[in-house]
């Protein structure tokens, strides 16, 4: 058994849980642009969208801990559990890890208001929710800085975070005209 569980292994098993931990989180933060920019509406039921939502953002989170965990069993790096829960102390790139953890915080907290979304108004729901995007961006460039694997994903984490900026892009122009679009509506019916 220990040929097959060896310090090697356990580093594979760091670096895959922590890439395929960014995909999920790319996925969600990309699908929960989609969603609230209601690309697919019509096509997707609301409570199908929000279940896929909520997969994507607990499988995210789920590795990005297996992810952590793994790290205090590896002979490459010195990780204690403080290091993996207070940001900015660990023994490897503290900077870019600790912004890793505090991205892991905030992924966290923007999942967890799903279950309190009915005992918190619609204004503090989407405040909290806004958090996602500095979460991703913490992850992506938590991944980008401190992955040892960057070389491989550089590709992926440029169109990831170029696919979010064009989606929250996307989103900011379509409500601003959706809102002229009711002022315009509002100015009309004033007139008559």
């Amino acid at each position: 058994m220990s040929t097959i569980i060896n310090n090697e292994t356990i580093w594979y098993l760091v670096r895959s849980s922590g890439t395929v931990a960014y995909l999920f989180l790319a996925a969600s933060t990309i699908w929960g642009l989609v969603i609230s920019s209601r690309f697919l509406k019509e096509i997707v039921p609301g409570p199908l969208s929000l279940a896929m939502h909520n997969y994507l953002s607990w499988n995210a989170i789920g590795l990005t801990v297996l992810h952590a965990i793994l790290l205090l069993f590896t002979g490459f790096m010195d990780y204690s559990i403080i290091n993996l829960l207070v940001p900015f102390t660990g023994p490897y790139s503290p900077f870019w890890v600790g912004i890793g953890i505090i991205g892991l915080y905030l992924m966290i907290l923007t999942t967890l208001t799903f279950y309190v979304r009915s005992r918190i108004s619609y204004r503090a729901f989407h405040v909290i929710h806004y958090l996602t995007y500095a979460a991703f961006v913490m992850s992506l460039l938590h991944s980008w800085f401190a992955g040892t694997d960057t070389p491989a994903l550089e590709m992926t984490y440029l169109v990831t975070g170029l696919l979010v900026l064009f989606l929250t892009v996307y989103r900011i122009l379509e409500a601003l005209s959706s809102r002229k679009k009711m002022l315009a509506n509002d100015v009309l019916v004033e007139a008559n």
